[in-house]
């Protein structure tokens, strides 16, 4: 009778586990850990805009020896694309250019954050056309701001002046053509002359 050898059969059963281990590496290899790793996708935020503050003055034709000649200084403003433009423009103009006919509309605040201007401190969506001095508008973003004559004394504001201020939007780059469209210049209907004059009662804002 032939001896029975657990010896070979320990062999193989070594070798088999070799072989298992050795697929089991190269598994892992390829596959990474046993454990499931989920991926993820990093998001980034877009940037919030930038507020900048941005200042004009309504001057009167007295104050720059033009009589009848009031100028917006400075003419032209240049901010930051994907900005906030936090616009302050005082007036010493206490004279009133009432909104002709088809240009009603601009007595009303548009394009503006919130909706509304402030006068002196004080929230106003409108301006009563009997009391339009000036507007800034920008046709091409939307943007108006109806300016009111100024006062001798109102609180919240330097004496003889009004104060107003109001935030718009200036998301893309490009050059945009701001306006007065209050009948305040020279000519029969009150637009020629300094209405079409940039840098007076018209100018430029550079989003760059």
């Amino acid at each position: 009778m032939k001896s029975f050898s657990l010896k070979g059969r320990a062999n193989k059963a070594v070798l088999a586990g070799l072989a298992i281990g050795a697929g089991g590496f190269v598994l892992a290899a390829c596959g990474g850990s046993g454990s499931t790793a989920s991926a993820t996708t990093a998001t980034t935020a877009a940037p919030a805009p930038t507020v900048v503050h941005e200042y004009l003055t309504i001057l009167t034709g007295g104050m720059i020896k033009s009589p009848g000649n009031p100028i917006y200084s400075p003419g032209n403003l240049t901010v930051p694309k994907n900005s906030i433009v936090d616009l302050t423009i005082t007036s010493y103009d206490d004279g009133t250019a009432p909104l002709a006919t088809g240009y009603t509309q601009y007595a009303n605040a548009q394009g503006l954050v919130g909706g509304t201007e402030t006068i002196g401190g004080t929230p106003a969506a409108s301006v009563p056309n009997a009391n339009i001095a000036h507007t800034f508008t920008i046709p091409q973003l939307g943007v108006n701001m109806p300016i009111p004559a100024a006062t001798a004394d109102v609180s919240g504001q330097p004496k003889n002046t009004v104060v107003v201020e109001a935030q718009f939007k200036a998301t893309k780059a490009g050059t945009y053509v701001w306006h007065c469209f209050a009948p305040c210049g020279s000519g029969s209907d009150g637009m020629s002359g300094v209405m079409a004059t940039s840098g007076q009662m018209m100018g430029n804002l550079v989003v760059q």
